[in-house]
């Protein structure tokens, strides 16, 4: 299922060079070691307002998951998950590889980068 084409808006930046790069990028707070999504704009402990962004292990595992199914039947459907970050932080992605029946709560998974021809580069996981 295509997703359309991503674009950077400013703040997204290292998020976006990152997975270029084929690395997953997301945000830190230095003085409290604590991770966070890459949309993440403040520390709820320390109250740090700048977090850093630090490169993630791309390791995860599957929280939740649903399947949407395009309105052409010739085409796959598609599987969104939540997943936890090895660092802590949930995400919503795609899933990618996945054989439905194997589908579980758990099922550790890791970071998949995609280099569309046209927009930024994305990130998706994989078994």
């Amino acid at each position: 299922m295509d997703i359309g084409v991503l674009r950077r808006d400013g703040r997204t930046d290292p998020f976006f060079d990152g997975t270029a790069a084929g690395r997953l990028v997301i945000r830190r707070c230095e003085p409290c070691d604590r991770w966070f999504a890459p949309d993440e704009t403040g520390c709820p402990d320390c109250g740090a307002d700048d977090l850093g962004w630090a490169e993630a292990s791309g390791e995860a595992t599957l929280v939740a998951w649903t399947v949407t199914h395009p309105r052409d039947a010739a085409r796959p459907p598609a599987h969104l998950a939540l997943v936890e970050l090895a660092e802590g932080p949930w995400l919503h992605t795609r899933l990618d590889g996945v054989d439905p029946a194997s589908l579980r709560e758990g099922l550790p998974l890791r970071a998949a980068f995609v280099h569309p021809d046209e927009g930024e580069s994305y990130v998706l996981f994989r078994p």
